[in-house]
């Protein structure tokens, strides 16, 4: 690990441990940043970045949603928690374990529309948009056969208008990943 951060120019990392084979937090970031990890545990890690001295911070949430749908409701409560602490430009990426519309679910069952209801409020509450993506249109494929076969877009970025504001031009891609279920996502 030490080699390929050093290889990166890396100089940062925090990291969240997995449970079994799923779930798991890290945090890495360039050597020209000043990264500040306010708080971590297995469902984000909450840090203020600051791009040079004398430039404002903004706020990064790295976040592993609830993989169980019936405990989604805790980490919605995380989010509106982690809103209150502080008003900066904020920006959350990561696996949030749900989509927002149904035409982000493609299989043959249908997801629940009072899941995808309560994150879009949680969304709101917060003033969180989405960013958008290039790239397939889902983040997670469960590679099964036929009809078996579930592809959501679970993995995104979303931020709030001062976010946007000082990063007009940011982008979100979802890249390939052939080792894994889900697709990294590139902001």
């Amino acid at each position: 690990m030490k080699r390929y951060r050093a290889r990166l120019g890396l100089s940062g990392f925090d990291a969240c441990d997995s449970v079994g084979r799923s779930g798991g937090l890290a945090l890495y970031w360039h050597e020209s940043l000043i990264v500040d990890v306010k708080d971590i545990n297995e469902r984000y890690i909450d840090a203020y970045v600051t791009a040079s001295a004398g430039e404002p911070p903004w706020r990064l949430t790295c976040v592993y949603g609830e993989p169980r749908t019936e405990d989604r409701h805790h980490m919605w409560s995380l989010l509106r928690d982690l809103h209150q602490q502080a008003d900066m430009p904020w920006v959350v990426a990561g696996d949030f374990n749900e989509a927002m519309w149904s035409f982000e679910h493609f299989s043959e069952m249908p997801r629940s529309a009072g899941q995808m209801i309560d994150f879009r409020d949680v969304l709101e509450v917060c003033g969180l948009g989405d960013l958008g993506f290039a790239g397939l249109p889902y983040t997670y494929d469960n590679r099964r056969a036929g009809r078996a076969n579930v592809k959501v877009r679970l993995d995104r970025a979303v931020a709030n208008n001062t976010w946007r504001d000082m990063f007009s031009k940011a982008k979100v891609q979802h890249l390939v990943a052939p080792s894994s279920d889900h697709f990294a996502i590139l902001l």
